[in-house]
């Protein structure tokens, strides 16, 4: 309601500017303008009835070669429905394909009788005609139809090179499809290369990253790739490997993000579990002897304690930080290659451990006095591992 509030302001107030000065305004400016004011309602020349279209477009029948695209603009009263008057195009005038004695008398009814049906039944044509033409014209501009992102055409277009055209195949993830799309340069490419993804994280969380490629990791064998007796390969010095892991280098990188803000930290830490809190409260003023004791069984909770329990569970701001770099990670390379990602933590947003701050242990907590000369960088997070595979 309050959007619907706004929009029908916004639009009074084009009107009025539009009414008192067309000149300053563009053909296709104002209908685009217009197409927007009208969300609810189809593009110019796709409404199947009159109705649809909420301002009529008709000619001004003029002799003089038009000065401006657009000669007059009347806001709809009185359940009449506003009228936008164009130069640029039409049967009559300079440039009509009518006769001009045509536009003669259209103009002398108008100014001298105030009879405007000859040109009112032209207006008919009109609207059609201008309405296509503006159609015509938006079809081909991208700006355009990202006016209405469910009916973008260029967005299906450039979805195609990554696989996001279909809209079953759109909001697959927590990404916007919207960045999906401002980063299909890198993601279209067959051979993907850490410069690539270190861009578009960069750029999308808007935090400093680094990738270190070929990090050493034990890579663990499936049980039919270990050596045992009886099998083939199992040739000493050759095929034969011992345990169920090899030391591994090419298979795994690390994400280096930082360093961040305590804010930014937080919003790649993993959503805590929400414990329901379910503490008898007992309202203020109440003097119910049968009521057991703050300290007894069952204890009392108050109000404040549980407001400030309440907000301790809720997950920091920026929830599911770690969930889109998942979804990135997946977008980009798929499960190709094994990774975790690094946090660094700015050394002056280090959080001191105190009785009654906030923390979370073992992720934003540390023991003792920490040395403020480096960031700190302990945490490192198995990110795939954490958010699942599912």
């Amino acid at each position: 309601m309050g959007a619907a509030f706004g929009r029908k302001t916004d639009a009074l107030a084009f009107f009025a500017a539009l009414a008192e000065a067309p000149h300053r305004y563009d053909f296709y400016q104002t209908l685009r303008k217009l197409e927007c004011l009208y969300r609810e309602q189809p593009r110019w020349g796709q409404g199947l009835r009159p109705v649809d279209e909420r301002v009529r477009l008709g000619q001004d029948p003029d002799l003089s070669f038009a000065p401006a695209p657009l000669a007059a603009f009347e806001p709809g009263r009185e359940g009449k429905a506003p009228r936008l008057q164009v130069r640029l195009f039409g049967l009559l005038g300079p440039n009509g394909p009518l006769p001009i004695h045509i536009t003669e008398y259209a103009r002398e009814r108008l100014r001298n009788a105030g009879d405007a049906t000859l040109s009112r039944f032209l207006d008919l044509f009109h609207h059609r005609f201008l309405t296509l033409f503006y159609r015509a014209w938006a079809q081909a501009q991208p700006h355009v139809n990202r006016d209405r992102p469910e009916a973008d055409r260029f967005a299906g277009y450039v979805g195609a090179f990554i696989g996001i055209s279909p809209q079953a195949f759109r909001h697959r993830d927590t990404l916007p499809d919207a960045a999906k799309l401002f980063h299909v340069g890198a993601l279209m490419p067959y051979v993907r290369h850490a410069e690539g993804l270190a861009a578009i994280l960069q750029h999308f969380f808007r935090v400093p990253v680094r990738i270190e490629e070929h990090v050493g990791h034990w890579m663990r064998l499936g049980a039919g790739e270990r050596t045992s007796l009886r099998r083939e390969g199992a040739t000493l010095g050759a095929g034969a490997v011992v345990g169920r892991a090899v030391w591994d280098r090419q298979h795994k990188f690390r994400i280096h993000l930082g360093p961040l803000t305590l804010a930014q930290y937080e919003s790649f830490l993993p959503v805590p579990p929400r414990v329901p809190v379910s503490p008898r409260v007992r309202s203020e003023g109440s003097s119910d002897p049968s009521s057991p004791s703050q300290h007894g069984e069952g204890g009392l909770v108050s109000p404040a304690c549980l407001a400030e329990a309440e907000r301790r569970r809720k997950p920091p701001s920026g929830e599911g930080g770690l969930r889109k770099l998942v979804d990135w990670v997946r977008l980009y390379l798929c499960f190709e290659l094994d990774w975790d990602v690094r946090l660094r933590l700015e050394k002056n947003e280090v959080p001191s451990l105190t009785l009654g701050g906030r923390g979370r242990l073992g992720w934003t907590t540390w023991l003792g006095e920490r040395r403020t000369e480096t960031d700190a960088d302990e945490l490192l997070l198995d990110a795939e591992s954490v958010v699942g595979r599912v």
